[in-house]
C-alpha cells in the first residue's frame, strides 16, 4: 500500500459551517468567508465577487443560487471578469490556482 506524503497534496482547509444569506446587494467574498455559500439573490440578479487571486491560492468556494424566482448570481473575479453565471437552482464549485479562478462545472440542484 502506498503511503501518502503531505508534500504531494495541496491541502485545502475548509472553513467551518456555511453561509446562508438573502442578498440585498452584490456580495464580495474574502478568503475568511465560509467555503459553502447558499445565496438567494433577493429579487434581483446579483454579482458575487471572488477574492484576489494572488491571496487565494488553493481557495475553494461552493456557491449555490437559492433563488425563489428567475434571478441570476454572476460570479466574477476581482477584475470584474465573469467566471460563471448561476441561474435559479444551479450551483458551482470555483477553485483558485493563484493566478485565476476556475469553475469546475455547473450543477443543477433541487431545493426543498
Amino acid at each position: 500500500m502506498a503511503t501518502a506524503n503531505a508534500s504531494n497534496f495541496n491541502i485545502v482547509a475548509l472553513l467551518a459551517g456555511a453561509n446562508v444569506e438573502t442578498l440585498a446587494a452584490n456580495k464580495t467574498l474574502t478568503t475568511a468567508d465560509a467555503n459553502f455559500q447558499k445565496l438567494d439573490p433577493g429579487g434581483s440578479a446579483r454579482d458575487v465577487t471572488l477574492p484576489a487571486e494572488a491571496s487565494s491560492t488553493g481557495s475553494v468556494f461552493y456557491i449555490m443560487n437559492a433563488a425563489d424566482a428567475a434571478e441570476n448570481l454572476v460570479v466574477k473575479d476581482d477584475g470584474a471578469s465573469t467566471i460563471v453565471t448561476l441561474n435559479q437552482n444551479e450551483a458551482a464549485i470555483v477553485i483558485c490556482d493563484g493566478t485565476s479562478w476556475v469553475h469546475m462545472g455547473v450543477l443543477t440542484i433541487a431545493l426543498t
